[in-house]
């Protein structure tokens, strides 16, 4: 049953991308379908699709944990992508980029252990990474952004199959 759930939960995760991006396409003077689509989800579902799969437990309350450590995890590390990168940017002239991103997983593994949620620590570090470092770093907000709200929408999607089915 878990197997079907979790499909079902990647399933939903794709439609929802799909019908903004469709309604993106339809409606493209519509503010809200674009910011929505643009600037919430991004143009891809895959944060959402392996947060689903991630959060898809063999208890409920055990996907509520999961969703949360996720959801937990991937704020914290983009919000530390934005801070570290505009410091970055402003203060060090992009000089120190190596230097940030290790400050950057020390600082976030001591403070997922400081705020009593260490299972989110590897969630944290790692959308962290992928901003600072990856293809978004041009973006660090809007990628923080997608990632966040992404992995929130797999996450709620898995709960709520996981609890009514």
């Amino acid at each position: 049953m878990r197997t079907a759930k979790t499909a079902l939960s990647v399933l939903i995760c794709l439609l929802i991308y799909k019908l903004f991006y469709y309604l993106d396409m339809r409606y493209a003077n519509s503010l809200v379908i674009s910011i929505t689509h643009d600037y919430l989800l991004g143009t891809s579902p895959s944060f959402a699709c392996i947060s689903s799969v991630i959060c898809m437990q063999d208890t409920v309350e055990n996907s509520v944990t999961f969703g949360i450590s996720r959801v937990l995890g991937s704020f914290l590390g983009g919000a530390a992508a934005v801070v570290l990168s505009l410091i970055n940017a402003n203060v060090f002239s992009s000089r120190a980029d190596i230097f940030v991103c290790v400050f950057g997983v020390v600082f976030l593994i001591w403070l997922c252990n400081a705020i009593k949620h260490k299972e989110a620590s590897s969630i944290t570090v790692i959308t962290f990474l992928i901003i600072i470092i990856g293809i978004d770093f041009a973006r660090p907000l809007i990628a923080a952004t997608n990632r966040t709200f992404g992995t929130a929408i797999g996450a709620a999607i898995s709960i709520l199959i996981n609890k009514n089915i």
